[in-house]
């Protein structure tokens, strides 16, 4: 279940990329990033994902499963991104979706209401819409905009009678149990991540750890490991603090 207020912000991400593509290269932990692509199911793991690389790929396979999951700590939509669902579910899980400019994801209600996007995110940089495309003679055609980040931590657009709706979503135990065992293995990715950014990057790696937290009820396991690393971020803040006052001290002793 969702338990945390979202941060008030965060540096742009620019720079995360190549940050993450290092410690992916240097850290030794296995499976930082996978990709699965098959007639009945994609998914997408990694620290740093860009969605138009993600439609690129499916469109390369000449393929598209109905269940899609996009894992990632940040997720990129580059600008004028433009994607349409016809009967595929995407899941997206991402602590910060950052979005350049114009970008839409598209449901095609039109022939069928299968198709979904559910978001879970924390941090919303920028803007991106989604819009259901209904048959000329059913209910109006609608717009979703995501903007910030969901006020219950998740949202679900879909068609679950007739109208096309924004549900809230306070927790992942609905998801698919194919979606739900991807983001189990990031959130895991995600921790230990976090404990190797917590002297390099201290405030990324309390942002990650408090995403971590927001889900640990829905994932058996985590809270244990994101509540020890909690406490090291927390002590290492304070060993900073008193190092920043006994240099403080001295200086003013002379």
């Amino acid at each position: 279940m969702h338990n945390r207020i979202a941060p008030k912000g965060e540096s742009p991400s620019d720079g995360l990329a190549a940050l993450f593509d290092a410690i992916e290269t240097r850290s030794g932990i296995a499976g930082v990033s996978s990709r699965a692509i098959g007639a009945n199911e994609a998914a997408f793991r990694a620290m740093h994902l860009d969605l138009g690389e993600i439609r690129a790929a499916l469109r390369a396979a000449d393929l598209d499963p109905p269940l899609v999951t996009v894992c990632a700590d940040v997720l990129r939509i580059p600008d004028r991104f433009d994607w349409t669902l016809r009967r595929t579910e995407l899941v997206i899980v991402a602590r910060r979706i950052q979005s350049d400019g114009y970008a839409s994801l598209n449901l095609d209600y039109r022939d069928s209401t299968t198709a979904s996007l559910t978001v879970f995110t924390e941090e919303v940089d920028g803007r991106f819409q989604a819009i259901a495309m209904t048959t000329p003679d059913g209910p109006q055609p609608a717009a979703f905009i995501f903007d910030s980040a969901p006020a219950t931590g998740g949202v679900r657009i879909h068609v679950p009678v007739r109208q096309p709706v924004e549900t809230p979503l306070d927790s992942m135990q609905g998801l698919p149990p194919r979606a739900m065992a991807v983001v189990e293995q990031a959130l895991q990715t995600e921790c230990a991540v976090a404990s190797l950014l917590r002297e390099q990057r201290p405030d990324l790696a309390r942002a990650m750890v408090g995403w971590i937290k927001s889900w640990s009820d829905d994932v058996p396991g985590l809270a244990r490991i994101a509540a020890e690393l909690d406490k090291l971020l927390a002590a290492q803040a304070g060993a900073n603090r008193t190092s920043h006052w006994q240099k403080n001290a001295m200086a003013a002793t002379g």
